[in-house]
């Protein structure tokens, strides 16, 4: 009887984890259709996104849109001419198509390629926006594309190329590239972007697995994990002079987005047994110099120095796990604008409005312009501060 009772615990325990990992995989490929809000948003060259054309309050003339059609993602090319007292600035899109386009003012956006690129995964722009990597085709084997915004050239990268990002002078990149047969380990490889014969340097080899890179100093690229709330990973600093490693943090959920200057970062962490999330302001070495008050992810943020420039969910549902079901958009979020000055310690509102509906990602700030892309609607928005 007794054996009879052991037997029959085991089945139902076999049958409960069967049943925990079924629906645990259904939610992990749960992707969410943005919710449909009037857009109020209104622009120059476009039509209001809304069916309903309402005035819009002095507040809400300060947002516009300003692609002609949603996109992938963007980048800005600034060029600051000879005496250095004014600087341009362009703004190119992929759309997602795959196609580029460069926004024109009171006219329809330029078509720059019209080629498309397929299976769109991401793109990394260097700092002055004059040259751009686009990572697309299959997921296992993807295909890093070197597009120079000023003569419009691309340039296929080797198919061993796991990770890329420019130097901050953007005379340079650096890449993971697999070594040889072993795909656990990878060479870390700076690549001179200028000159007749650009010159190729390999920095150091290490087993590795989904790492990006950041190279935020001239002498140091920081080495940052996939994150998820569901294990524990640290970000590494690598000194390419020296040739050496070190590890930085290591946390659940780890995200870091940084300064210009790569002496300030955003850093969110997240302990799920607690469902508890942290975003912490650190230095250069990943040192926290700040605990802020408020939780939002560092890609919804642009750091400068001495302001921060932070799109902040209203209200983040409690069973929402972070960054996870925020980067396979299973949850969305109504945003409201605020700059934080790290010099004066303060929190200012700057956009607070109910229509449209935001949920920004990857800001950008312009002649005192906000840019972000709306995950509602995938368009480029602008925010005259």
């Amino acid at each position: 009887m007794k054996k009879t009772i052991i037997i029959i615990i085991i089945i139902l325990g076999i049958v409960a984890m069967i049943l925990g990992i079924y629906f645990a995989w259904k939610k992990s490929r749960q992707v969410l259709v943005p919710p449909i809000f009037n857009q109020q948003a209104t622009t120059d060259n476009l039509q209001s996104t809304t069916n309903n054309q309402q005035p819009t309050t002095g507040s809400q003339q300060r947002l516009k849109i300003i692609s002609d059609q949603p996109v992938f993602d963007y980048w800005i090319a600034t060029q600051t001419n000879a005496d250095k007292t004014q600087t341009n600035a362009e703004i190119f899109y992929l759309n997602q198509e795959g196609k580029i386009f460069k926004v024109k003012e009171n006219a329809d956006d330029e078509v720059v390629s019209s080629e498309p690129i397929e299976n769109l995964q991401m793109i990394k722009s260097s700092f002055d926006g004059k040259w751009v990597v686009i990572k697309s085709g299959d997921m296992k084997s993807p295909k890093f594309t070197l597009f120079n915004s000023e003569n419009k050239i691309f340039e296929l990268l080797s198919q061993d190329i796991t990770a890329v990002d420019f130097s901050p002078d953007a005379l340079k990149i650096a890449y993971l590239e697999k070594s040889g047969s072993n795909s656990a380990m990878s060479n870390l490889v700076i690549k001179d972007l200028v000159g007749s014969k650009p010159k190729t340097t390999k920095i150091l080899s290490f087993n590795q697995k989904d790492f990006d890179l950041s190279w935020i100093l001239a002498d140091k690229i920081v080495l940052i994990p996939k994150p998820s709330a569901f294990y524990q990973a640290a970000a590494w600093s690598v000194d390419i002079v020296k040739k050496r490693i070190d590890s930085m943090n290591s946390k659940n959920g780890l995200m870091i987005n940084w300064s210009r200057s790569g002496k300030v970062g955003l850093e969110f962490s997240t302990q799920p047994e607690r469902r508890a999330n942290r975003l912490n302001l650190i230095n250069e070495q990943g040192i926290p110099r700040a605990v802020l008050d408020f939780v939002t992810l560092p890609d919804k943020c642009f750091i400068s120095e001495p302001k921060i420039y932070c799109a902040v969910p209203e209200d983040i549902p409690v069973r929402t796990i972070l960054p996870d079901d925020y980067l396979k958009k299973a949850v969305y979020f109504r945003d409201d604008f605020y700059q934080v000055d790290i010099d004066q310690n303060s929190m200012t509102e700057i956009f607070i409005e109910t229509e449209p509906a935001i949920d920004a990602t990857h800001l950008n700030l312009v002649d005192n312009k906000l840019l972000f892309i709306n995950r509602y609607d995938s368009r480029l928005y602008q925010l005259e501060l």
